[in-house]
């Protein structure tokens, strides 16, 4: 009789497993009109836009704790209803992104898919500790997801909420968790969902003390980026972890949640599409001792700089006690308020004012970039005084990948400065991450009659140590998605040794 009981009980077992997810109603309370329901016991919703059809674009929220979503994401959840996106999460608990919690989104997942006609990339929107649920789950399904936006998301077990508190979860002590991290930790996971493209935005303040940004946001940003992985960080200055309403009504996180469900291009692809051309582009490829323009006429008389392996293709080789520069004569294109500089350097020694390009040779005041001891450094004038002279970015200014104005040797950068008249601003970019915003009052020019522009050398003593490669001017702001594009059009990224 036992031997029946235990086999009924195990066909049973078998026969709900088979059936799916066991649903039924729920009673948790919405910010705005849905359908609350358990999933296996958890508590779930949907939000339905008006007139939802089949293959419903959705954006998939956590956490759902008691209580969550709440009055604040209404903005949000309102603007992706008018899309006709739908917004669905289910409550893992505090499962801290472990095997039951990804199951139960497993689950989840399917039931909205298949059952709920949901699509089947939706746009995953991690706030806080989501972020450990949601990418836990997402780098197993990497061609399920659209897109990951998040607010403050913890991507790191070991940051928050730390090996003792999560290893219960996970069926471990902490001592074994902390062996089998990067087995569990999104943050040492996500070669998967780099390689398949996902793109990741999250914006993120730098005072936050619960889930720092260096630890989380911008170290993913770091490792997704070294995968090839498309992800921008907006960093939000003096904000921690808080309510604070900025992070539910950001324009760009919404937009970029809409896009990514909708599975429409982001605003980022189409600026990569309409990199304007630039006004002057040096490519240093060509032998003899001319640097031709390769977008216009204004070709410049190399001065002692020999040939050397470049970013892309050669590069110009530079030794200081040689003075050597390139030298580009003035053209009326050249008298800009509004420009962006490009360049790749490399440098052969620790730099001591390191002229990367200059326009103050036969007269002063106009604009000059270079590197010095822990900071990259420029200035712009006016042609009469000098506007701004530090217009600077420092080692301490790691931005989201770690890296400040502290320049190694024997490795390539692509350094850009953006002189930005109509925002009266200075931005300046190392390998494509925006270091410093600088504002100014006035109007820059970057040439005048006067002057002559160098490659290799930015004034008075302040020659390079080092190779330059693939030297470019626009005559507008690039935005950081454009500055992106062109870092990531150099088609050889080998360092030169």
């Amino acid at each position: 009789m036992m031997i029946r009981s235990l086999l009924v009980s195990l066909l049973l077992g078998v026969a709900t497993a088979s059936a799916g997810p066991v649903v039924t109603p729920g009673s948790k309370t919405l910010p705005l009109p849905g359908e609350a329901f358990q999933l296996n016991g958890h508590d779930a919703f949907v939000i339905l836009p008006p007139d939802a059809k089949e293959g419903i674009p959705w954006v998939w929220y956590a956490p759902t704790l008691r209580g969550l979503p709440a009055k604040s994401e209404v903005w949000m959840f309102e603007r992706f209803l008018a899309k006709g996106i739908a917004i669905a999460g289910v409550d893992v608990g505090e499962s801290f992104g472990s095997p039951k919690g990804t199951e139960l989104y497993t689950a989840f997942y399917n039931h909205l898919v298949k059952k709920r006609q949901f699509r089947k990339k939706p746009c995953l929107l991690a706030r806080s500790r989501g972020g450990l649920m949601l990418y836990s789950w997402a780098v197993q399904h990497p061609q399920s997801v659209g897109g990951v936006a998040g607010i403050y998301p913890v991507c790191n077990i070991a940051s928050y909420p730390g090996l003792g508190r999560a290893a219960g979860a996970y069926g471990l002590t902490a001592e074994q968790l902390k062996e089998e991290l990067t087995k569990h930790n999104p943050i040492d996971r996500l070669k998967p969902l780099a390689k398949a493209g996902v793109p990741v935005f999250h914006i993120h303040g730098d005072s936050d003390k619960v889930v720092p940004l260096e630890a989380n946001s911008a170290e993913l940003a770091k490792r997704y980026r070294k995968f090839g992985g498309p992800v921008e960080i907006e960093v939000v200055k003096g904000q921690g972890h808080n309510m604070w309403e900025g992070w539910f009504r950001s324009q760009k996180l919404t937009d970029f949640a809409i896009a990514r469900a909708l599975g429409q291009p982001l605003e980022s692809d189409k600026a990569a599409v309409r990199l304007p051309k630039p006004i002057a582009h040096w490519k240093l490829d060509d032998e003899g001792d001319v640097a031709r323009d390769s977008a216009g006429t204004h070709h410049g008389k190399i001065v002692g700089a020999e040939r050397a392996p470049g970013k892309v293709g050669k590069s110009l080789e530079f030794v200081r006690k040689e003075g050597d520069h390139v030298e580009i004569p003035y053209a009326e294109d050249f008298a800009l308020s509004t420009f962006t500089v490009s360049a790749w350097v490399h440098l052969s020694r620790e730099p001591t004012f390191s002229g990367i390009l200059g326009t103050r040779h036969g007269g002063d005041h106009t604009f000059d970039m270079k590197v010095n001891a822990a900071k990259v450094h420029g200035d712009i004038g006016d042609g009469r005084s000098w506007i701004e002279t530090a217009v600077n970015f420092y080692a301490d200014d790691t931005g989201t990948n770690g890296e400040g104005g502290d320049l190694a040797v024997k490795r390539w950068y692509h350094i850009v400065y953006v002189i930005d008249s109509a925002r009266q601003e200075c931005r300046l970019y190392l390998d494509a991450d925006l270091k410093k915003r600088i504002a100014f009052k006035g109007k820059p020019v970057l040439m005048t009659p006067a002057n002559t522009m160098h490659f290799g050398h930015s004034s008075g003593t302040e020659f390079m140590d080092g190779m330059i490669d693939e030297v470019k001017i626009w005559n507008q702001a690039l935005t950081s998605e454009q500055v992106q594009t062109e870092m990531t059009a150099a088609a050889d990224t080998r360092d030169s040794k």
